[in-house]
């Protein structure tokens, strides 16, 4: 853990911040001037004043307390990386920040925030609360960046993502986009994702470690004038190559330049994915604005044809890496050095399976290789603090993915290292592993029509282990980019799905079970919307992964034959399109992973 007595320090310096702004407490969410998930190292603000290395979350600072607020992916991971004494934490959608702020004692006293760290939709909830309450909410620089001293900005390589990669051009999908917001009569829109500036403009980028984009905003007329705003000018003229004349690539602080020149009627934008300062620059500098979902969000969620073959391809290669490194795992382990048996080591080795291939061009998120105890912390990443050795645990939950120009991958394998001395653990884990497995099939297995969101899918992924009185508190499936984000929206499998499945979407699919301080289980696959040919249904997944599922935890007693059946035609899936690329030796191990679960044992039930 980062030094305690530094953290101290960090938090009363930005208390005395505090004061000198006249402000009562002061509101730090992770997100950052772009509202992104994952971060470049110099706005990990969040991370830099608590510990707290998470994806998502925020703190609230007050005169005497801090508390942060994170989602269950990371409720046990909180604990274990900040100062009880400094920190408490809190739930963040239940109770949650909003309603955590109703019930605290700061009518007539003044919140401050930066309004460049946070959504417009988020502000004005936050807003309305603040004045049910008698809050008053002020709008403040950032005082995170008036104490941390660090170098910022890098320039880093852009590249085309080519017309064999996208399946489709720029210009197609910017008249796509420009006939979209010409229907609610705006006369253009601003664009605040990275995600969706990348992919209209077909390009990728460096500016994070593992998802390849620009870090950029995007401005686009029904004249077709283009704009896009980053602070990373250094393949200025490549792009101006690729994309002609009507683009022009200006610095992010001129955007409000860029407004007032141009005087727009109706400027269309996202309150979700727009920052507070930014929206607040186009309702000054347009005569009106207009809030909705952006569009492009949804055309990029929903994979064409190319898109979707170049899915499948990524899964082959990364299918590939994975299954190499099982076999290893399983057959081989035994004749290295125990340093390199630990969660670290493994995951090394995994990443040195995935760069065989000329294809890999990155990890599509940083490994979560975690070992007995540690695989409870849903997103655990293995340091040199916590690194635990591969002969002294049961279980190892290993969640990992690859970015590839085809596309990008994800999947979680949950695999058993068995010790005799455990017999009845053993039991406990093999049935709850079956549940799990049960709701993925179940998933896997769907057929639903036009309009279904992924709340049913839910459902069903979590009704086996709720009859056991179990649960996991994270959602069953996000939304997977095309060689880009690993996490995208608008689709998601979870209790709280909005968004309709829609043919070509790519989502994963992993239930899960924890049980504190002592093991995970989780099984991840991903899948893609397709046709249904099932009678009186539209839509049904097809399951892009491939990679064996272990069967040695499976509890046969628990299982019906149409889960057996599924198991028996996914893995042989896995073996036809794998076993060529495997050496004699992997290729039998494969054969006997993958064989046949005779599905008509006397104990299982239909």
């Amino acid at each position: 853990m980062t030094n305690k007595i530094t953290i101290s320090t960090r938090l009363n310096q930005l208390r005395h911040l505090m004061q000198e702004n006249h402000i009562d407490g002061y509101f730090l969410p992770h997100e950052d001037e772009l509202l992104s998930e994952y971060l470049p190292k110099y706005t990990e603000r969040l991370h830099w004043l608590t510990n707290f290395s998470g994806s998502a979350g925020l703190t609230f600072i007050g005169a005497k307390k801090a508390i942060i607020f994170v989602d269950g992916r990371y409720t046990t991971q909180v604990k274990n990386q900040t100062d009880k004494k400094l920190f408490e934490s809190e739930h963040l959608i239940n109770p949650g920040f909003i309603n955590w702020i109703k019930k605290n004692p700061y009518k007539n006293k003044k919140i401050g925030l930066d309004p460049k760290t946070i959504s417009q939709s988020n502000y004005l909830s936050l807003k309305k609360v603040c004045k049910e309450t008698g809050i008053d909410l002020i709008e403040t620089d950032n005082l995170i960046d008036k104490i941390w001293k660090r170098k910022k900005k890098k320039k880093n390589l852009v590249e085309r993502h080519e017309l064999k990669y996208s399946g489709l051009d720029s210009e197609k999908k910017i008249r796509k986009i420009i006939n979209s917001f010409k229907n609610n009569a705006a006369d253009s829109i601003f664009i605040s994702q990275p995600e969706n500036v990348c992919w209209t403009l077909n390009i990728r980028g460096k500016d994070l470690e593992h998802t390849p984009i620009l870090r950029s905003h995007l401005i686009l007329d029904k004249h077709r004038n283009i704009a896009l705003f980053t602070d990373n000018m250094s393949e200025k003229s490549k792009i101006q190559s690729w994309l002609g004349k009507k683009i022009k690539i200006l610095k992010t602080k001129q955007i409000k330049q860029y407004l007032e020149q141009n005087n727009y009627k109706k400027i269309q934008y996202d309150p979700v994915y727009t920052t507070r300062h930014n929206a607040k620059l186009l309702e000054e500098n347009s005569v009106t604005s207009f809030e909705t979902n952006d569009p492009t969000t949804l055309m990029k969620a929903c994979k064409n044809k190319i898109e979707i073959e170049g899915a499948r391809k990524a899964h082959l290669i990364d299918g590939i890496a994975l299954t190499k490194f099982i076999y290893w795992l399983e057959n081989e382990i035994n004749s290295i050095s125990k340093s390199k048996c630990t969660e670290l080591g493994l995951a090394n080795k995994l990443l040195s399976y995935r760069k065989n291939n000329s294809n890999f061009k990155g990890l599509s998120f940083g490994t979560i290789s975690s070992l007995g105890s540690n695989g409870a912390i849903i997103h655990y990443q293995p340091k040199k603090e916590t690194n635990k050795n591969w002969h002294e645990n049961d279980i190892y939950l290993l969640d990992s993915g690859g970015q590839y120009k085809y596309g990008t991958t994800d999947v979680t394998r949950t695999i058993l290292n068995i010790k005799r001395k455990r017999k009845n653990k053993h039991k406990e884990i093999s049935t709850n592993y079956t549940l799990v497995l049960k709701g993925h099939i179940a998933v896997a297995s769907a057929h639903f029509n036009y309009g279904e969101t992924g709340k049913k899918l839910d459902l069903l992924a979590r009704k086996y282990l709720k009859k056991h009185g179990l649960n996991y508190d994270h959602g069953t499936g996000h939304g997977v980019g095309s060689y880009l984000g690993v996490h995208e929206g608008p689709q998601n499998i979870s209790p709280r799905s909005r968004e309709p499945l829609q043919e070509g979407m790519i989502i994963s699919n992993e239930p899960g079970y924890y049980k504190p301080n002592d093991y995970g289980i989780r099984i991840e696959n991903l899948v893609t919307v397709v046709k249904s040919k099932e009678r009186g249904k539209d839509l049904c997944l097809e399951t892009l992964t491939l990679a064996p599922i272990t069967k040695l935890l499976i509890n046969m007693d628990i299982m019906t034959k149409k889960e057996i059946m599924w198991i028996n035609n996914y893995h042989k899936n896995v073996y036809n399109k794998l076993s060529p690329f495997m050496n004699k030796k992997e290729r039998n191990w494969l054969k006997i992973a993958t064989e046949a679960i005779d599905p008509f044992h006397s104990h299982l039930r239909h």
